[in-house]
């Protein structure tokens, strides 16, 4: 089921908003007859960074100081609750961190965002231990949207 809905924002450049959501229902489609109990929404960035906010995971970040200004450095367009089996996407932050990329690491970018946070939902553990179950699902059969992830990522951490 898909609940929400995303801002009209975020039109130009290659992925565009509307693409990123198709992108990412075409990526949740197969898994939605298994996992009937799951929701995947869309949330504008405003909403979303108050979402964010009350991540049990992103509390402790916050937590650990490692945001000095939030709303400008928080770069993970996609949270999962294992609790209440949501996944949640902002599209325009998606756009944002993706849109300077070549368009072939885009959509890998965007499906690979999305996926690492639907497979939390799937593995045992919490923590870092559930990142690397996922991490090692996601190299076996993924690879290529794990290293496009994981590249946009380190490039952001870079330039920071």
């Amino acid at each position: 089921m898909v609940r929400g809905a995303a801002s009209a924002g975020g039109q130009t450049g290659g992925v565009r908003e509307d693409r990123i959501r198709s992108v990412v229902l075409s990526k949740w489609a197969p898994y939605a007859p298994a996992l009937p109990s799951t929701h995947v929404r869309f949330l504008p960035l405003a909403p979303y960074l108050d979402e964010a906010r009350r991540d049990e995971r992103v509390r402790d970040e916050l937590a650990a100081g490692w945001f000095a200004d939030f709303e400008a450095e928080f770069r993970d367009p996609v949270l999962s609750d294992p609790i209440t089996e949501l996944v949640t996407v902002c599209p325009p932050m998606m756009h944002d961190i993706v849109e300077p990329e070549p368009p072939r690491i885009q959509r890998a970018y965007v499906e690979g965002a999305f996926l690492r946070r639907l497979f939390r939902l799937l593995v045992d553990g919490t923590g870092w231990e559930a990142d690397a179950q996922v991490r090692g699902v996601m190299a076996r059969h993924f690879p290529f949207q794990l290293v496009a992830v994981e590249a946009v990522e380190g490039a952001a951490h870079s330039s920071a």
